[in-house]
């Protein structure tokens, strides 16, 4: 089987070598994605792994009861401040689901910018309406590092919601009884 793929690798002028190179721009976009997808399966240290180790800028401005990335002033978060302040809701619903998509990417040597769209859905069983969904757009800004491609500056930009809009306080309140 080995032989026959490699024949037809070369059949459209790749290597095997060539198929398992990774271009920085699909490195890029891995860690981008591995954000949400990873907070969808609640793997914290996956999250912050995707964040540079010095910290990151995260700007949810645009949505004023987010977690994090509120104020005027925008502080350099470390990874592990940046998880912190995402489980004080996140853990709270029952279900979540990011979906990124329509990426672009623009590399200068060893930075990284990026834009996505994002449908974030949150689902809140027992609660009525129990859904509520983000609509909007992301922009990353990554740094190059020994470790691979890493998180310095995180926008959100809600454009629109849908359904209960009560549904991230209330996984917020679900957090903190737990936590009592």
């Amino acid at each position: 089987m080995k032989s026959l793929l490699t024949a037809v690798l070369a059949l459209a002028g790749t290597s095997t070598a060539a198929l398992a190179e990774i271009s920085d721009e699909q490195r890029v976009l891995n860690a981008i994605n591995n954000v949400g997808y990873y907070a969808d399966q609640g793997d914290w240290d996956m999250v912050a792994a995707q964040f540079h180790p010095d910290g990151a800028v995260l700007d949810y401005t645009s949505y004023a009861n987010a977690s994090a990335g509120t104020s005027a002033d925008l502080p350099t978060l470390l990874p592990a401040e940046i998880v912190a302040a995402w489980q004080t809701v996140l853990p709270g619903y029952d279900r979540t689901h990011h979906l990124m998509g329509t990426e672009s990417v623009s590399i200068t040597g060893d930075t990284a910018t990026t834009t996505a769209n994002i449908y974030a859905t949150h689902i809140l069983e027992n609660e009525g309406e129990n859904t509520w969904v983000f609509i909007g757009d992301y922009r990353h800004e990554l740094a190059k590092t020994d470790d691979g491609w890493k998180i310095t500056f995180m926008r959100a930009n809600l454009r629109a919601q849908l359904g209960n809009e009560n549904l991230p306080a209330l996984a917020a309140e679900r957090v903190k009884a737990a936590s009592q």
